[in-house]
């Protein structure tokens, strides 16, 4: 239920921005509301407290947000709060972050290297999934002291293991699995 809840409203939501052309905006903003509620755990228990009133809670979120976020986005929390769907906007922001993703055609993706990558080797990476996944990408490189050497991609649900220790264990699960 929770997931259809969301989607429900990150929907509504991006319907909305796609009509008023703010699409970006509303992500921007959407994600930066999410980002408070993680940081700031008690906001958000605040927030889904079934204790606290409708308006208690509206006055919060402007008093937080009025003027940096949009007023579409506030009157969007407000409905949020009067449905009582307060705990389901860092869920809301996944899900209206999935589908800008594939309005604007780009795909996630985490390069896990052992030292940070240098720009050029970023582009030449990008270019190269690019090409063969015909999306635009959006790499972030996540440094692993346990790789050793190589690149283990993150791509979707899909895991690349280019790594040295991945070619190691590989070979070790070979080498175990024989008979000699």
């Amino acid at each position: 239920m929770a997931k259809l809840v969301s989607k429900r409203y990150a929907l509504a939501l991006f319907e909305t921005g796609l009509e008023l052309d703010k699409i970006e905006e509303f992500k921007n903003e959407i994600s930066f509301i999410s980002k408070v509620l993680e940081k700031e755990p008690d906001l958000e228990a605040v927030l889904i407290h079934p204790k606290i009133t409708k308006d208690e809670k509206k006055n919060l979120v402007d008093s937080l947000f009025k003027g940096s976020v949009s007023q579409e986005l506030l009157n969007f929390l407000y409905v949020i709060i009067d449905k009582r769907r307060e705990r389901y906007i860092r869920e809301i922001d996944s899900y209206y972050h999935y589908l800008y993703n594939e309005e604007k055609n780009i795909l996630e993706a985490t390069a896990i290297t052992a030292v940070p990558m240098d720009r050029k080797a970023e582009d030449k990476l990008k270019i190269i999934l690019s090409n063969k996944l015909g999306k635009n990408i959006v790499l972030k490189n996540v440094v692993d002291k346990e790789v050793v050497g190589g690149v283990m991609l993150k791509v979707e649900n899909k895991i690349i293991d280019g790594t040295v220790k991945g070619q190691l264990e590989s070979i070790e699960k070979n080498l175990k699995s024989m008979k000699v």
